[in-house]
């Protein structure tokens, strides 16, 4: 088998959730974050992910994947996008929508999700912002 030409992903996972959509709670975790919904009627289909100050990490070197779960009950399956403001090093924010937010006629929506921040192992480049 000839050598692979790139390395191995180099990647770590610094932590994971399944996060409540009505709460923002979450029992299944790891790594000390804490997860919330934004209070009051402003905060529909926005969360938070707390990581821990050890754990803070710059934008340029996140990976985040989120995962939306199907909780409609017996409604059948709902389309749902979301969007991450990863900007912040000691906080990342989740918002689901019921449609594309470009269109502007999409509005927030609470979604049961799955979320995986990965950060790399690897130094940067001299010349990397991160």
């Amino acid at each position: 088998m000839p050598a692979l030409s790139f390395s191995a992903p180099n990647l770590a996972i610094v932590a994971y959730a399944e996060v409540d959509g009505e709460t923002g709670a979450s029992t299944r975790l790891n790594s000390g974050i804490t997860t919330s919904r934004t209070p009051g009627p402003f905060g529909l289909g926005q969360y938070i992910i707390l990581l821990p100050t050890n754990l803070g990490q710059f934008q340029a070197r996140d990976v985040i994947v989120v995962q939306a779960k199907n909780d409609a009950g017996g409604g059948g399956i709902v389309s749902k996008n979301c969007a991450i403001d990863d900007s912040p090093s000691d906080f990342k924010v989740i918002e689901f929508f019921n449609g594309a937010p470009e269109l502007g006629g999409s509005t927030r929506i609470d979604s049961t999700f799955f979320v995986l921040i990965l950060r790399t192992t690897i130094s940067p480049p001299g010349v990397s912002p991160a």
